[in-house]
């Protein structure tokens, strides 16, 4: 059990190794939890990583509490970095975030931190309020198909409707962004030129190209903001349909792209390397 700054409690698991390893953080998508990812977490366990699973607000066993799909879960996976960083078996500055869906929206919505060497998110979303209109869209296709001309236009407005009220009733925005992140990284980064002011993290940004809960096109966007502010991202995108779908659609060529990716900034730290 452990606490973010706004005093929610949070409950997680730490699986650590024999020795000092680089952790993986993973963060679980909307309605999820943790329990969902135990074992694609124990296969990243089984190739020599400690790994930290918890449960955002509002979903799970963390503290039942109004869940914002972005902006107050940063707290949550900024309180998980603290706690990875105190585990002795973490070695010092090798935390890798690995967020699916929502969690790795997050992911990238957190301010880089010089204990996070990189971040693997896949299937994040661009902007969460056209995700949240096509979960309305489709839940009222479903239910009312004779208005369906009407639909586009109800959906817009009841996600719009929403919006305004979120903010006058919890003082921030409702409306989750990670495609403006990078650029909110720039700036940090000009306005802060110290020894702990933490360099670009890299990111593998992995989606499928036929995803129907989050468009590819949310990837495309991110690709495009991250190469207009010089941020390393390496892309890994399969031809597949389903929304987090790259693991199950080639688990091997998953995973070897993702230790790929990894060798490149963990260098000697490599699991594998540590264990030589």
């Amino acid at each position: 059990v452990f606490q973010a700054r706004d005093g929610t409690l949070l409950r997680g698991e730490f699986w650590a190794q024999p020795g000092p390893a680089p952790t993986i953080i993973i963060c679980h998508g909307y309605r999820g939890s943790r329990a969902q990812l135990r074992s694609g977490a124990a296969v990243e366990y089984k190739f020599g990583y400690n790994v930290l699973l918890f449960d955002f607000r509002g979903h799970g066993d963390s503290d039942s509490v109004r869940t914002t799909g972005g902006y107050a879960e940063v707290r949550d996976l900024e309180a998980a970095i603290v706690v990875a960083s105190r585990q002795p078996e973490t070695l010092p500055n090798k935390i890798i975030i690995h967020g699916f869906s929502m969690g790795a929206a997050i992911a990238l919505l957190t301010p880089p931190r010089r204990e996070v060497v990189a971040i693997i998110a896949d299937s994040p979303f661009a902007r969460s309020d056209e995700i949240l209109r096509r979960i309305v869209k489709y839940h009222l296709t479903a239910k009312f198909r004779q208005l369906r001309t009407l639909i586009p236009a109800v959906s817009w407005m009841t996600v719009a409707t929403g919006v305004v009220v979120y903010r006058m009733r919890y003082g921030h925005s409702f409306v989750a962004r990670p495609e403006k992140t990078f650029k909110r990284w720039v700036r940090r980064a000009k306005r802060a030129r110290t020894a702990q002011q933490p360099r670009h993290i890299p990111i593998l940004l992995i989606h499928a190209l036929g995803d129907e809960l989050i468009p590819f096109t949310h990837a495309l966007r991110l690709v495009a903001r991250a190469q207009a502010n010089s941020i390393p991202l390496e892309t890994y995108f399969v031809d597949h349909p389903i929304h987090c779908g790259a693991y199950t659609y080639n688990p091997e060529q998953y995973t070897a792209v993702i230790q790929e990716f990894l060798g490149r900034y963990l260098k000697d730290d490599l699991p594998s390397k540590l264990a030589n």
